[in-house]
Order: C-alpha cells, then structure tokens, then sequence
C-alpha cells in the first residue's frame, strides 16, 4: 500500500507527530516489509509538485500536524481550502485521516473540523487519532498508535472492494431501542442491523429500553459509597444485558435536542451508583437517529459531542453517528464497526476523555470521606501525582535557544525509534467483558479486588 503523509506541523523535521510516523513507518515498512511511506513537508500552506504527485500516487492520504488554539494550524487549513478548491480531481477518491500528537480536550475543535471538512467535500474520512505526545513512548501508547493504524489500513483495502467484512472472532452487539414511542422505521433499522451483524459473525441481541420499569434517579447519593441504588427495579437487569459480554453497542433513538431523549437519559443517569469512574470497559460504539420535529442540522453536530461526553468516562471507541435513512452509510458504518473490532482498535472516544476525568477527579478528592471508591480509582490512575518542576527549565530568549529546546526533547522519541526491535505486544481486548460491571464497582468501592476471585 502506498501512502501519502503529509507533515503540516509547523516544526517541521522537530516535530513529535512526526516521529509516530517514522514508528509507523518502521513497523510497517522494515518490520513487515510492506507500505511504502511518503513523507512530505506540507507546512507552507501550498500544494507544491512533490505533494501532488505523492497524492496521485497514494492509496492511503495521512495529514499529520499540531492542534493550535483548539484547531488546525492555519497553515493546514489553507492547505485543505486549496487542495478541495484546486485539486479535488485528484483527491475525491482517497481515503484521509488525520493523525495529531497533542492529546488534549482541545483537540476535539481540530479532530472535528478536519472530518467536517473531509465529509463536506464528500472525501473517503477514516478515524483520527490524537495521542498524548508522552504516551508515544509508552508501550501502551504505541499499541494503541500500532492498532489505530492497522484499522486505518483495514478501512482503506475496505474502500477498494466494498467487501462485508468477517468478524475475526466471535462477538456479541447490542441494538438499543431508545425510543419513548414505537417507531417502525427505527425497527425496522434495528432489524436490518441484526442481519447485517449476524451475516458477519456477530451474536446480537436487542433491547428496548421503553419495554422497561427504570425510575428517575433521585440524586439521594446513597450509592455513592457502596454502589447500590435503592430502587429494586429493573436498571440492574437491563444495565448487565447492555454490557455483559458485549463487544459492541449500536443505539438507535430519536434526536431529541442534540441528545437521544428522556427513555435514554433516565437510564443514563441510573449510572451514578457506579461512581464517577465510569464503565472501564473497551465497548465500540455507534449511534444511528431520526430528526424529530424540533431538530435541525445543527442539532446534528452537537450530538456528536454529546456522545462523546456521554462516554467520556469510560473506554469506548466511539466509531461514528449516522442519520436514519441513508442506508449506504449505514451498512457502510456497520462495517466499519467490525473492522474496528478486528483491529483490536484501543479506546478513541473523541478526545474528551482526560478532561472529563480530570473534573470528577476533583469532585471525588472534595468528598473522598464520602466516596472512597471514586478517589482510590482516580489516584490509581495518578490523578493526584504532582509533577516535580524541573531543574533543567530555562527561559528561551531566541530562536536558536528554541530550535536546540526541540532537539532536546525529541532524544527520547528518536532513541525510542531506534530500538523498536518488534511489532507491539497486542493487549487482550475486553478481558473481564464476562464480569458483572456493577460488581467490579461494588469491589472497588470496598477496596477489594475482584479479578483474583
């Protein structure tokens, strides 16, 4: 496969993002001896003849670049207005994805206006990805670049031949009902997800949410220290069927104010007893709706980051919304989902994640007396750690002094590269699916270790 980077980070040859490609590059090229890896220099903002010609040739389009004031560089973005303006002829048919080494909350701007803008311009939008530029040389954060970027490929050779994937392994999806009313058209999704998921391999199992006696959390609080809700109803039952053994979860509801309405909140909202560590669980997920009649498009675009703030505390690899009706689409992103599934793609939940966890955090330290399973499992994580300042900082009063900054930090990355002797160890997805969630919370609010039992 031959693909296209284009590094439009303004450091250029300095550059962290750049260094994953250069992983990538590694990996893929001298370890499998495959890929052919093109890296251009794109941060000038033009198309030059090398970038057109790498572009023609490419099976796969990479931009790689730095996150500036919550968005794209503006050097990027002048890039992508030229390149949709000038030169669609030879970009319509690619795949792009892009690939940013920040890993902020303020990437979520970035990460979605450069999939606006591929989807606008009717492009062949694969995932991104945003990494913390640290991770990059943890083992885990390498998997997760290795694994993103093997469902990248896998998407790509998808685009080729349009093929329904096979599941690798065997899986179970969940189809969620979220609707208060009866809707055949969202049935009649639903059913035609079923056939679609289970010609791939898939167990499914659907679950109607109106069908069930869930109450209104009353913000009592009981459950904050020992994980038991006080009504008896059946959250409990409906909540283990939703995630028990549940590789994947697709939703479908009607959009309600930029959200899927009140049958999903209220069993949303049911989920405090778990605490506010979330569901630690690896589940892909995707949302599939219908307009009511007090939406509009931009409604649209909120709901996107209202998913991904629903799940901001948990690992899901949130893969995509999608509006009832357009049924190509549709199937197309029930494939995708499987090939998510795969690629053992690691959690990419629309980088609101460490933000979200950051703000409970705090809340949980406040109460910790209170809610001593909240603020054990956020210091597990190092949410408390505080970070020792570091002797070696000195002003930059110069260019010069700036440009030998980089290279310093860049040695760990470059001496990283040189001894990646082998392909990342893959991590076992989903190793406690089988164990009750609400059981793992229960144990963690006791400080007792349910995995050894």
């Amino acid at each position: 496969m031959k693909i296209c980077v284009l590094n439009c980070s303004p450091k250029n040859d300095l550059s962290i993002t750049l260094q994953t490609v250069f992983y990538l590059q590694k990996w893929f090229q001298e370890k499998l001896g495959e890929d052919e890896f093109d890296i251009i220099p794109a941060f000038s903002g033009i198309v030059t003849d090398n970038i057109k010609e790498a572009i023609q040739k490419a099976d796969l389009i990479i931009m790689s670049g730095a996150v500036f004031h919550f968005d794209v560089h503006s050097s990027m973005s002048e890039l992508l207005d030229i390149l949709c303006d000038n030169y669609y002829d030879i970009l319509k048919a690619k795949p792009i994805t892009f690939l940013s080494t920040s890993g902020m909350l303020g990437d979520t701007m970035a990460h979605n206006r450069f999939e606006m803008w591929a989807r606008r311009n009717d492009l062949m939008y694969i995932n991104s990805l945003s990494l913390e530029s640290s991770e990059i040389l943890s083992p885990t954060g390498r998997e997760e670049l290795f694994c993103w970027f093997k469902y990248t490929k896998a998407i790509t050779e998808y685009y080729k031949n349009k093929k329904m994937p096979q599941a690798k392994s065997h899986g179970r999806v969940v189809l969620l009902d979220t609707c208060e009313k009866e809707n055949e058209t969202i049935l009649s999704e639903i059913r035609s997800a079923k056939q679609r998921f289970e010609a791939s391999g898939f167990e499914t199992k659907i679950i109607t949410l109106r069908e069930k006696n869930i109450r209104h959390c009353t913000g009592c609080q009981c459950c904050f220290s020992n994980r038991t809700c006080v009504f008896n109803d059946d959250w409990k039952k409906t909540f283990e069927e939703l995630y028990l053994d549940t590789d994947m979860i697709v939703y479908f509801g009607g959009l309600h104010y930029a959200t899927l309405g009140n049958c999903y909140k209220t069993f949303l909202e049911r989920h405090a007893c778990l605490g506010r560590s979330g569901i630690e669980d690896e589940v892909i997920k995707s949302y599939f709706f219908i307009l009511d009649e007090k939406s509009d498009r931009e409604d649209i675009s909120a709901f996107k980051i209202n998913c991904e703030t629903f799940d901001g505390l948990n690992c899901s690899y949130l893969s995509d919304i999608c509006e009832i009706g357009n049924n190509e689409k549709m199937l197309e992103l029930y494939d995708k989902m499987t090939i998510a599934y795969n690629s053992d793609i690691m959690p990419q939940n629309g980088f609101l994640k460490n933000g979200i966890r950051t703000g409970f955090a705090r809340v949980a330290a406040t109460v910790k007396n209170r809610c001593p399973g909240d603020y054990s499992y956020f210091k597990n994580l190092g949410c408390y750690d505080t970070i020792q300042a570091s002797p070696q900082v000195q002003w930059l009063d110069n260019a010069e002094d700036a440009q030998k900054d980089r290279e310093a930090r860049l040695i760990p990355y470059k001496m990283t590269l040189l001894h990646l002797a082998e392909l990342p160890m893959i991590t076992e997805r989903r190793k406690y699916k089988s164990i009750s969630v609400i059981e793992r919370q229960k144990a963690a609010a006791r400080g007792t270790d349910i995995y050894n039992h």
